[in-house]
C-alpha cells in the first residue's frame, strides 16, 4: 500500500513558495508508493495551479482567521478523516497540526520551516515557546536552509543536531535557457531589442524589501539609456510600491507591476538580469528558477541566498538593504556582457549540480519512508556541498 501523506499549510491558491515546492515534490513523487493529499487551514484562494496536482485531493478546513482562535480541533477531525500515515504541517500558520496530530495518535507528524513571514526580531515571544513545543512533539523537524535552521535553533532552544536541512530543487525541465521563448515574450512586453530588462518574482510585502529595488533601479536609469523592471507578484504593498513609481521621475515609464502570472518560466526568459533584495530568506523558489533558466542573478546577502549564490562566480550578492551596492552590481551587469554571460552559464550548472528537483524530491521519499516505517529520519544536517564553510 502507498504510503498516505496529509500536506498542511496556512492557506493554497496565493502562489507562494511553499504551495510550488509542495507541486514540485507531488508531482515528481512515486505515485506507486506514495498516495498525497493536500490541506489548507484557512484559505483555498481560485489561482491554485490544480494542473501540476494531478488527481491530488484538495481540501480546505476554511478557518477564520484571528488571535486567539485555534484550529486544533478541526485539525485533529480532518486527520481523523483522512487516516493518514505521515502528516507534514509547513511554516507556522500550520504548526497546530504538530499538537492535532499527536492528540490523534494514529500518525506520524513532520514539521518543515519554508522561511519567515515578518522580521524575526518582531516575532512575539510566545511564537518561540510553541515553535519549541511543536519542534519536541514531531517525529521529525527540517527547514530549507542552514542559516534558517541556526536562527530557528537560536530563537527556540530546540537542539540544533536535531533539524535537518533539505533544500528546495528546481524542475530545469521547465526553468531553462530558451531562445524563442524570449523573443515571444519580448515581443508582446513590448520590450525593445537593446533594452535591459530587470525582473523579479515575489509577493508584494513588506519581507521582500522592492522599496531597496526601486530606489537601486532610479540609481541604475543613470547609467542606462534604455531600460525597465518589471515585477510580477501581487501583495499589500503593490498600491504604495505604484504610488513611489509615480513619485519618482526617474523610475517613471520604467518600472512596471504585472501582478500574477502564470507563464513564469517564459518571463523570466524575456528578462536580462534577476534581482532579489528580500530581508530575510529562506531558500527562494524564485531565486533558483531564475538561475536554471540562465539569468545572471543580484540577491541580498541574507538568510539562504548565499547557500544557492557563490559571490561573483554564479551570481552576485550585496549588503541587505543597501540600494546603493544594489544599483552598482546592476550597471556591473549591464556594462560587462562576457561577465554576465559567464555567470549564467556558471547559474545553470550550479542549480543542476546542488539544487536539481531529482535530488530534491529523493530526499523527501526517504525521509517519508524512513518516518512511515518507525524509523527515525537522517537529518541531513551537513553543509556537504559547494560554496559553504564545513
Amino acid at each position: 500500500m502507498p504510503i498516505r501523506i496529509m500536506h498542511v499549510v496556512e492557506a493554497l491558491g496565493v502562489g507562494g513558495g511553499v504551495e510550488n515546492g509542495i507541486a514540485n515534490v507531488i508531482a515528481q513523487m512515486d505515485p506507486r508508493k506514495f498516495n498525497h493529499v493536500l490541506c489548507a487551514v484557512f484559505d483555498l484562494g481560485t489561482q491554485i495551479d490544480r494542473s501540476r496536482l494531478g488527481h491530488v485531493e484538495v481540501m480546505s478546513l476554511a478557518q477564520k482567521r484571528g488571535r486567539g482562535t485555534t484550529q486544533m480541533a478541526p485539525l485533529a477531525e480532518m486527520i481523523r478523516r483522512v487516516k493518514p500515515d505521515i502528516v507534514h504541517s509547513r511554516n507556522w500558520g500550520a504548526i497546530e497540526t504538530v499538537f492535532a496530530g499527536r492528540w490523534v495518535r494514529s500518525c506520524r507528524v513532520i514539521h518543515s520551516e519554508h522561511g519567515v513571514e515578518m522580521n524575526p526580531d518582531a516575532e512575539p515571544r510566545r511564537r518561540g515557546w510553541l515553535r519549541r513545543g511543536a519542534f519536541e512533539m514531531a517525529h521529525h523537524v527540517f527547514s530549507v536552509s542552514f542559516q534558517l535552521r541556526e536562527m530557528l535553533a537560536e530563537r527556540t532552544g530546540f537542539p540544533l543536531r536535531k533539524m535537518g536541512v533539505i533544500h528546495n530543487g528546481v524542475d530545469s525541465h521547465r526553468f531553462r535557457p530558451d531562445p524563442v521563448k524570449r523573443r515571444q515574450l519580448r515581443s508582446e512586453l513590448g520590450l525593445r531589442d537593446q533594452e535591459f530588462c530587470i525582473g523579479c518574482v515575489g509577493r508584494l510585502n513588506q519581507i521582500k524589501d522592492y522599496p531597496t529595488l526601486l530606489r537601486a533601479a532610479e540609481l541604475f536609469g543613470e547609467s542606462c539609456p534604455s531600460w525597465s523592471l518589471l515585477i510580477v507578484g501581487d501583495g499589500a504593498e503593490r498600491n504604495a510600491l505604484e504610488e513611489f513609481v509615480a513619485a519618482t521621475a526617474g523610475l517613471r515609464g520604467h518600472v512596471r507591476f504585472l501582478g500574477q502570472r502564470s507563464d513564469i518560466p517564459e518571463f523570466l526568459n524575456a528578462i536580462d538580469a534577476y534581482a532579489l533584495p528580500s530581508l530575510c530568506e529562506g531558500i527562494s523558489n524564485s531565486l533558483l528558477e531564475a538561475m536554471a533558466t540562465g539569468l545572471p542573478a543580484v540577491a541580498s546577502k541574507v538568510g539562504g541566498n548565499p547557500e544557492v549564490v557563490v559571490d561573483r562566480e554564479t551570481g552576485l550578492l550585496f549588503p541587505i538593504g543597501n540600494h546603493r551596492e544594489l544599483a552598482d552590481r546592476l550597471v556591473l551587469l549591464y556594462q560587462d556582457f562576457e561577465y554576465r554571460a559567464r555567470l549564467a552559464r556558471a547559474a545553470v550548472q550550479r542549480v543542476k549540480e546542488q539544487f536539481s528537483l531529482e535530488y530534491m524530491v529523493r530526499q523527501y521519499e526517504e525521509m517519508y519512508a524512513a518516518i512511515a516505517s518507525g524509523r527515525t529520519a537522517e537529518p541531513h544536517t551537513e553543509k556537504a556541498f559547494a560554496g559553504l564553510e564545513s
